[in-house]
């Protein structure tokens, strides 16, 4: 999506939940800053994934550990870039699996990331005015390729591609890939977090609406993106609510169009 399309979006974002444009642009500034070196570019993913038949968007909702026992039994992991959001990528380091992508605002978990960037190829990370410290103490220590993104107009080594939280953000990156098939996994949206998500315990009630809230507005996005998008996009999140435009399926029948 480009940033003409985008803003409009954006801006209405900012009033529903009260945002910062300002802070929303100084996170974007350290961020680019900080990836200094370590930048890698849209055209570079393009090339190291280039064999890949498809891509796995791996999100962090309560079907996440079923899609992924599905995945690993329907023999298309060789042919998958597997790009994994945020929380979701403990579950992989737990079963130590291979992570290609891994897109994060850097709420997934400190270690867990810091662990995730020395096994990924190259790690999505995002700015927002929230994320300032995250960005500060966590960057430096992440050992992998960075590409950055931010919430504002793109400038520097960072990119907008469109997308409010990790989940859906993750499969607008996603549609600049060669690849012509989206999958989702694990990308519930309902009422229930799942345990791959940040750490929900002992967040009140107010807090947990707004993530929901969060969640809804994601959910719209990818909607927004399915009528735009000439992929062949499919669902196979097996307790996730409907999407439109994403197809409904399981790993075992994709595996027979592939």
């Amino acid at each position: 999506m480009i940033w003409r399309e985008w803003k409009k979006i954006y801006l209405k974002i900012v009033r529903e939940f009260n945002y910062s444009v300002s802070e929303d642009l100084k996170a974007a500034k350290i961020l680019n800053n900080l990836i200094h070196g370590k930048a890698c570019s849209i055209r570079y993913l393009k090339k190291i994934f280039a064999d890949k038949s498809l891509i796995v968007v791996f999100g962090a909702g309560p079907s996440l550990e079923f899609d992924l026992e599905e995945f690993l039994e329907a023999g298309i992991l060789e042919i998958s870039v597997i790009v994994v959001v945020d929380g979701a990528s403990r579950l992989f380091l737990e079963k130590g699996l291979r992570v290609d992508i891994v897109v994060t605002d850097l709420d997934g978990g400190d270690e867990v990331l810091i662990d995730v960037s020395r096994k990924c190829r190259v790690m999505v990370v995002h700015a927002h005015g929230d994320n300032i410290d995250k960005i500060l103490s966590l960057v430096p220590k992440i050992s992998c390729r960075i590409l950055g993104t931010t919430q504002c107009k793109p400038f520097g080594y960072l990119y907008n591609f469109g997308g409010f939280t990790d989940g859906d953000r993750a499969v607008f990156f996603s549609d600049n890939l060669p690849q012509k098939v989206i999958v989702l996994a694990g990308m519930d949206f309902g009422e229930e977090i799942g345990r791959y998500s940040k750490n929900i315990n002992g967040i009140d009630q107010s807090r947990l609406e707004i993530k929901k809230r969060k969640l809804m507005v994601g959910k719209r996005l990818l909607e927004l993106y399915a009528s735009r998008s000439n992929k062949k996009l499919y669902n196979v999140t097996r307790f996730g609510e409907e999407i439109k435009g994403f197809r409904r399926t399981s790993f075992k029948e994709l595996a027979k169009l592939i």
